[in-house]
């Protein structure tokens, strides 16, 4: 197989798998992920309910993190822009709600 054709067929298989999977849904799920808590579905910042490899880390100690007592004893909403995103999609959460000891990659030390 020749170079050209070889990108040719490379391309047109990208195309292909692109549209399929727009189409099935199966990117939509992946990015529509979250909901109230995103332990359910929050994979797509690295959301982990234990923070005890970084213990310095956790959503408690994150200037996304607000605490809110709808969320529960040690629970408060995150205001990430990409979560509150996530949650728009899920009509039934009104807000992302994270447990205090948790972390996902998006983490920042408050000011």
């Amino acid at each position: 197989m020749k170079r050209r054709e070889f990108l040719k067929s490379s391309l047109f298989f990208a195309a292909v798998s692109t549209v399929v999977g727009k189409a099935s849904g199966i990117f939509t799920e992946a990015l529509a992920a979250g909901g109230a808590y995103p332990d359910e579905g929050g994979k797509f910042l690295g959301y982990l309910n234990d923070s005890k490899f970084k213990p310095t880390k956790m959503c408690g100690t994150c200037k996304y993190f607000k605490d809110n007592k709808e969320a529960g004893p040690n629970a408060g909403e995150c205001t990430l822009p990409a979560m509150k995103n996530a949650v728009k999609n899920n009509k039934k959460a009104a807000a992302a709600y994270v447990k205090t000891g948790a972390y996902c990659n998006m983490w920042q030390k408050k000011a």
